[in-house]
């Protein structure tokens, strides 16, 4: 079996998807699959998607998989909120808007296309356990399945700098909403250099996670449930300490970082740096994560669920609507 990794639906250099397409593509090597990143949908291969698509991307999809031997795999990455993605504050006005999950009309649109484009798929695989029966209810479908986050060799690509030169006490790097600076600067209030960023590229975030004692996850506001797979899994594979805000959902990846309810998460952090164990404690975090949940493993008992029943049969997808 050969798979391509396709993530031109993203765009031409996509840093923001480029983790997890790295975790499936070394996961899949390690079993002994090629495994390619590629702009463009490649006929006649496995193709894994990480969703994201426009009408037109779902169209060329159809005509893809005319050909003998194609098939795709979703990666589903939102989260299901009724008729569409991450409608959390569908009352707010554009004013309110925090970020782009505040954007009801785009979530909207970008679930229908996803309901056409997962007809025609071998299965869905989502980042988030929690969501598995959400989205079978939502599709009908059967065939989603988690995909976990295990520690893979080559993935880590953080080289710390000596402690000496550490001169970043706490970075966040992801989507900057007002809660997440709100935390940022109380840990300025009180002495720490904390940095918050939306990094360009991969050197510049290599470079601050080397620079940085430990590693932050805010919520992405003071309510937010989920916790955030990928970030756990960036940090625990990269030896960095991570201190994550409490969420009421947990995942597998929980028991390997350190978490504190959001009224002590500023006291909690003070803490961690301030008794200096942080570098040892991420070791011995990585290294239980690395001896209890090897990807490989995982991948295989995640392919045999995907391969476990027939090829879906050929379906006539939905046309689309554009209310």
């Amino acid at each position: 079996m050969e798979f391509k990794l396709v993530y031109g639906n993203h765009g031409r250099d996509p840093f923001h998807i480029m983790d997890t397409l790295l975790l499936i593509k070394l996961s899949l090597e390690a079993l002994g699959y090629k495994a390619d990143l590629e702009e463009r949908m490649i006929p006649g291969k496995v193709n894994i998607l990480l969703e994201c698509f426009t009408y037109d991307f779902v169209e060329a999809m159809k005509e893809v998989r005319k050909t003998p031997g194609t098939e795709f795999i979703i990666v589903a990455t939102e989260f299901v909120t009724g008729k569409s993605f991450n409608d959390f504050n569908s009352g707010d006005t554009e004013s309110t808007r925090d970020s782009h999950y505040d954007v009801p009309e785009y979530w909207r649109k970008r679930f229908r296309t996803f309901l056409v484009a997962q007809e025609m798929t071998r299965a869905v695989w989502h980042l988030a356990e929690s969501q598995v029966a959400p989205f079978k209810e939502a599709t009908g479908n059967a065939s989603v399945f988690y995909l976990p986050h295990g520690y893979v060799d080559g993935f880590a690509r953080v080289r710390h700098k000596p402690v000496q030169h550490k001169d970043i006490d706490a970075i966040f790097t992801g989507t900057l909403t007002n809660h997440r600076h709100t935390v940022i600067r109380e840990l300025a209030k009180r002495g720490f250099n904390a940095v918050a960023t939306k990094p360009l590229n991969f050197v510049q975030r290599e470079d601050l996670i080397a620079r940085a004692k430990i590693g932050l996850n805010i919520k992405q506001t003071d309510n937010w449930l989920y916790p955030s797979n990928s970030r756990y899994h960036y940090h625990l594979s990269n030896d960095s300490l991570l201190l994550s805000e409490h969420t009421p959902v947990q995942c597998d990846l929980s028991p390997y970082i350190v978490e504190a309810d959001p009224e002590s998460f500023i006291e909690r952090c003070c803490e961690i740096l301030v008794d200096d164990q942080w570098a040892n404690e991420a070791l011995t975090r990585r290294e239980r994560f690395m001896a209890e949940m090897p990807m490989p493993a995982l991948m295989k008992h995640l392919l045999d669920a995907t391969y476990s029943q027939a090829r879906p049969v050929e379906r006539e997808t939905h046309a689309f609507t554009c209310n």
